[in-house]
């Protein structure tokens, strides 16, 4: 897996358009109409619009290459948010990191260069050094990464809590781009980045 490249000369427009999306299935069981709802995803996903505020055809050719080596919505990379609304030193509650295996102990983060965390195992907060060690941005594209002194049970949820940089594992939501239609979203409505799940490779 590999990062959204950043052309630093001409940085994306912030805050970036970010939308959660949930998961519902919802019926009708009476006559009188009552609803019964099921949470299907027990973690929402995002959907990122990009977009710049110009670019020049070379610059957007960078990203597009990039959009080509993905194989459009194939591939999966990381996008690295920034603090959204404005705020900095933005706080995240209970982030996805993976479930347990019974033998892995190295995980990759959905933050770089987090503050102030609390990493749990199915909700119940864990300690540092007894269980595990952080270290800031240690993963293999600039995020953190935590190695575990014992793998995590089968099964375990790992979340994260901090203050920093969101990373989001996505893949982009259209499939079929142009050139040309591919710039013009860059510079007028924004390309979508379809965000999965921080294991999701």
């Amino acid at each position: 897996m590999t990062a959204f490249p950043e052309i630093t000369s001409v940085p994306f427009i912030n805050p970036v358009v970010e939308q959660l999306q949930f998961k519902t299935l919802i019926t009708n069981f009476d006559d009188l109409g009552r609803e019964q709802r099921k949470q299907k995803n027990l973690y929402p996903k995002r959907v990122i619009t990009l977009k710049f505020e110009w670019l020049t055809k070379t610059q957007a050719q960078v990203l597009y290459q990039f959009y080509i080596d993905r194989a459009g919505a194939f591939n999966v990379f990381k996008f690295f948010l920034p603090s959204p609304r404005g705020v900095q030193n933005y706080s995240y509650v209970k982030e996805y990191v993976g479930t347990g295996d019974g033998a892995t102990r190295i995980y990759s983060l959905p933050s770089r260069a987090a503050a102030a965390y609390t990493v749990y195992i199915d909700a119940v907060a864990q300690s540092s050094p007894s269980d595990y060690s952080f270290s800031v941005l240690g993963g293999p594209d600039g995020e953190d990464k935590i190695t575990f002194v014992d793998p995590v049970d089968t099964g375990g949820r790992i979340t994260f809590s901090f203050t920093g940089q969101l990373k989001v594992v996505c893949r982009f939501k259209d499939d079929m781009l142009s050139f040309e239609s591919f710039f013009d979203k860059l510079v007028n409505t924004g390309v979508q980045l379809q965000g999965l799940l921080n294991d999701d490779a």
